[in-house]
């Protein structure tokens, strides 16, 4: 039986594989104790995050993958959260 996929059905899994390599590189990364594999994996992910996001936006402006912007309270308080989660991490960065 032959199987035609459809655009959408490929840049779901596209998508999906690449949501999947960023998930790795980023183990990979917290894994890794040599300095240039480490330059590697990271330099890889940062790849990898980028064509993630290629994959999503020709999804999104194809009406695939649709999203709409968080209202502006629910945004401040992610903001505040993750801020005073990065200020109490500061003492043990240094």
């Amino acid at each position: 039986m032959n199987v035609i996929m459809q655009e959408k059905d490929i840049l779901t899994d596209i998508l999906v594989l690449e949501k999947d390599l960023c998930k790795n590189y980023g183990s990979y990364i917290i894994e890794s104790s040599c300095p240039k594999l480490r330059t590697l994996l990271t330099n890889n992910f940062k790849a990898c995050v980028g064509d993630q996001f290629c994959v999503y936006d020709a999804m999104a402006k194809r009406g695939y993958y649709p999203s709409k912007d968080a209202p502006s309270p629910e945004v401040q308080q992610a903001k505040t959260k993750f801020d005073g989660i990065s200020q109490k991490m500061q003492p043990m960065q240094s």
